[in-house]
């Protein structure tokens, strides 16, 4: 894993990074002493922000011509004396509340300890530094006067310090290194511009010290102004012998080392100066090497520590030239809870990788073309589950550490597929997601590259979901896919068992059954009139349908499309029983005396015909209202809660037929299908990367097939799901002794359940030969069992032309032989690899001598650093530009 101080060494990329690079003055860090600098830098365009050819010789005009850049030109010829000006940031960040002032503590940074920003983003810091000097250096002087000990010996503590050193989400200052950084002149900090990070220490280097080895190092800025007053007076004329009998002039300096002095010696174009840090009797071992101005190029040769920063700046030059062209998203799976797991350092070291690679396998016109900008995405860092505070409190302390380690990585799973934590998961994806793009075009206006998502492990199943629904942002928790499934079979038995009896009752003749729903209208009628006679238990056997629609609440009471059709199937499932039991055997006990009579009475209004032809006419045009009535109600319902197309309205059916098998079971309780709510992403994707995914497994678990919702036929199954991802291409890459990753490609046609995956080329050239050997057997093997395969058709062929011959069919059989239709799943196949040959199953190649299981960990986290993995991707971002640019005729 990569620390801190890593992170900030590796150079960037074209698999890097950000918004343009260096900016003119106009790009100056916005604070409360200084709102003209923020305004100046929304007023400046995104090609004056970048650092061209044109920018850059438009940043040394105005450093030339700035009025406070003339006091730090060279004054004499002395090899001591220079004019350029160096920006450094430190490699560790700042504590809380600590001002800048502070650091270094030392009068000259340590070895290692700061980096040097590139040539172009120190001409960028200096032209709007120049522009409000007095300001800047006041300010920096009044905070080092806070960090003085004062006559008590403690720190002063200022008013500002709170406002000072809040965060700041939105603050914006002078881009640098390629833009993934900015800087704020005024505080000194340097600070990450898409992910949330520590400020790191700024300092402006004019004075160096060359401290033992090779490397000039800068001073601490009280020091270099100390100094620098001195140049200005030239204090090297009034030279004496000091103690040590050097014949200098001597120059006191306040700094934290006591008996700080600087020694001047020299004429008057020629000059040398040293750093002294005791009164010992000559120059020894604590007497430093001065001069002014970064060195040029220094004739000695450099340190690998030297090349190294060289390397470095060259990078980062490289990304202020060159325009993003391709914006990739990198999301996280499980484990950022994990005290040493850093998205952040993993995206650094996978940049790192794809520069390397990009110099070696890349043209110069590929990598002047466009640049790739790799940006994390954190989306679990910031999310606080009210769940995880109870699992803490109920966790066993035996095996802590194993515990908790669990609790960082499994644990995010299982949040997931809880319905109550499911919706906060995506909603923290898709808001950081969309996050980051409007920051990304705040600083790049116009952007009109593309945009890909990189996902990893539980990233990469988060990250499909968000696609799959961006057409429809509201789709059932995922889960309840398995719970609809087994409603859905249990109430087509019910259907059945009901279908039977319906038949039964089809039987009779049609004057009898509306003679029956006259009857029991009638009864229903005398039961609603007469209560106080009936028994309770004998009203709940026979609830009538005119009670519900007489009800004073049913007009306010929200009644689901579920519980309606379930009510009034009871209802007449309850009436109609009852009445085949009256007609058939009469009235066996007392409670029906009252059935009995209305039944006489029935029967006597029937002898007049008419008077019953009326009655029966009424009686249908009401019941007709009441099903309309029940219908409508019905179809707003089902509106209100579906609202999704597709395989989501066979969810709603699912959940429809779910809740029909609750209420006929008896229950007064309705059934719950949580909704999840998607948020539209701000983008569109244009490659999705699913990088060590366990996503085939979701899916096979909530029997979701890869589709356009029109598979049934082809699956046999008319339970499945599809789903189809809102991008134009699809990778899934995995290690084959990753034990997470599954496939994909059988989800989305059966035909690749036998080929195997395709194998990504090593990155040093081909396949590994053990790979290739391997390889070599299988195809054998499968070459074999074709050529088998093709002699059998062959006969069979040749039997079927001799009996077409004999019936004159020749020509109808050939024409229908040569006819062959495209399944519906490799049709799906080239809709979501942009090819009829597209292959989204994608399996690297395993070292030699590499075992299974003791490398199965390792298997699963290692993407973010192997190379095989990176130069497939970086090929495929840069697909689309040619080698070469293309010839003018």
């Amino acid at each position: 894993m990569a620390g801190p101080d890593e992170s900030w060494a590796r150079g960037v990329g074209p698999g890097d990074d950000a918004a343009s690079s260096s900016s003119s003055s106009g790009g100056a860090s916005t604070s409360r002493a200084a709102p003209a600098a923020g305004e100046a830098e929304e007023g400046a365009s995104p090609d004056s922000l970048r650092n061209t050819e044109s920018n850059i010789r438009r940043l040394e005009d105005t450093i030339k011509h700035c009025a406070a850049r003339h006091k730090y030109l060279a004054r004499t010829k002395s090899p001591s004396d220079g004019e350029k000006v160096r920006w450094y940031f430190c490699k560790l960040p700042l504590a809380d509340k600590v001002l800048s002032s502070s650091v270094p503590r030392t009068e000259i940074v340590g070895k290692g300890d700061y980096f040097r920003l590139s040539e172009r983003d120190s001409l960028a810091l200096e032209a709007s530094f120049l522009e409000r000097e007095e300001e800047l250096v006041a300010y920096w002087w009044r905070e080092y006067a806070q960090c003085s000990e004062g006559p008590r010996g403690s720190l002063v503590e200022s008013d500002d310090s709170e406002y000072l050193y809040k965060v700041e989400e939105e603050r914006v200052g002078v881009p640098v290194k390629g833009g993934l950084y900015e800087v704020d002149l005024m505080r000194r900090h340097c600070f990450p511009v898409y992910w949330n990070g520590e400020n790191r220490r700024v300092l402006r280097g004019h004075w160096f010290a060359r401290k033992g080895g090779l490397d000039w190092l800068p001073l601490r800025e009280d020091v270099s102004e100390q100094l620098e007053l001195a140049y200005n007076c030239q204090v090297w004329h009034r030279r004496k012998f000091q103690p040590s009998g050097l014949f200098a002039a001597r120059v006191d300096l306040q700094g934290s080392t006591p008996d700080l002095h600087a020694l001047f010696t020299g004429e008057d174009d020629t000059w040398e100066a040293w750093l002294v840090f005791d009164t010992g009797p000559k120059l020894g071992s604590n007497t430093i090497k001065l001069r002014r101005g970064f060195p040029g190029s220094d004739p000695i040769k450099p340190s690998q520590d030297e090349l190294r920063q060289q390397k470095e700046e060259e990078m980062d030059d490289y990304c202020s030239q060159v325009p993003v062209g391709h914006l990739v998203f990198m999301v996280h799976g499980i484990g950022q809870r994990l005290e040493k797991a850093n998205l952040v350092d993993d995206v650094v070291d996978f940049r790192r990788v794809t520069a390397n690679l990009a110099e070696r396998y890349l043209t110069s016109y590929q990598r002047s073309t466009q640049r790739v900008l790799f940006i994390p995405c954190q989306w679990r860092k910031g999310l606080k589950l009210s769940g995880e505070h109870t699992v803490e409190k109920l966790t066993l302390d035996g095996v802590k550490g194993l515990r908790v380690a669990l609790g960082a990585t499994v644990h995010d799973v299982l949040y997931y597929m809880s319905p109550i934590y499911c919706q906060h998961i995506i909603d923290s994806v898709s808001n950081q997601l969309n996050k980051l793009y409007m920051k990304f075009l705040k600083r790049n206006p116009g952007y009109s590259g593309k945009v890909s998502l990189y996902g990893h492990s539980l990233g990469s199943v988060l990250s499909y979901d968000i696609l799959c629904h961006q057409e429809s942002l509201c789709a059932p928790f995922p889960t309840e896919y398995l719970k609809m499934e087994c409603a859905s079979d249990r109430s087509q038995g019910a259907k059945s068992t009901n279908e039977v009896a319906v038949h039964d009752s089809a039987t009779e003749d049609q004057d009898t059954s509306t003679l029956r729903h006259s009857f029991a209208d009638s009864v229903n009628g005398v039961i609603d009139e007469d209560s106080t006679r009936t028994d309770t238990s004998h009203m709940d056997g026979i609830l009538p349908s005119c009670v519900l629609e007489n009800s004073p609440n049913n007009n306010d009471t929200v009644v689901s499309s579920v519980a309606v059709d379930a009510e009034q199937n009871d209802e007449e499932n309850k009436v109609e029983n009852y009445q085949t039991t009256y007609t058939e055997k009469g009235t066996t006990s007392a409670e029906g005396s009252s059935i009995s009579r209305s039944a006489e009475e029935v029967h006597e209004e029937a002898l007049g015909k008419d008077k019953l032809i009326v009655s029966l006419e009424e009686e249908v045009k009401h019941l007709k209202a009441r099903l309309e009535q029940l219908e409508q109600q019905n179809h707003l319902v089902t509106e209100s809660i579906s609202g999704v197309e597709g395989h989501e309205g066979k969810s709603a059916n699912h959940a429809t037929n779910s809740g029909k098998l609750f209420t006929a079971q008896g229950s007064t309780n309705q059934s719950y299908s949580p909704q999840i709510r998607y948020t539209k992403l701000n983008f569109k994707v244009d490659t999705f990367f699913a990088v060590g995914s366990p996503l085939g497994v979701f899916l096979s678990l909530r029997n979701v097939r890869i589709g356009i919702g029109k598979g049934q036929d082809y699956w046999q199954d008319a339970n499945i799901i599809e789903e189809m991802p809102c991008c134009r291409q699809m990778f899934n890459i995995f290690h084959p002794f990753d034990p997470v990753a599954y496939r994909v490609e059988p989800l989305v046609c059966e035909d690749y359940l036998k080929k195997r995956p395709v194998i990504v080329p090593y990155h040093r050239g081909g396949k590994r030969i053990h790979v290739g050997v391997q390889e070599f057997k299988e195809d054998i093997a499968v070459r074999s069992q074709a050529i088998a395969h093709q002699l059998k058709s062959l006969k069979v062929k040749a039997v079927a032309a001799m009996l077409a011959l004999s019936r004159n069919e020749t020509e109808e059989d050939g024409e229908s032989a040569n006819e062959k239709d495209r399944s519906y799943g490799s049709i799906m196949m080239e809709r979501l690899t942009g090819s009829p040959e597209g292959r989204i199953d994608h399996v690297l190649q395993e070292k030699t001598f590499q075992h299974s299981y003791l490398s199965a960990l390792g298997a699963h986290t290692n993407y973010w650093r192997d190379h095989d993995t990176a130069l497939f991707i970086l090929r495929h971002l840069y697909r689309d530009i040619p080698e070469e640019p293309p010839i003018k005729h």
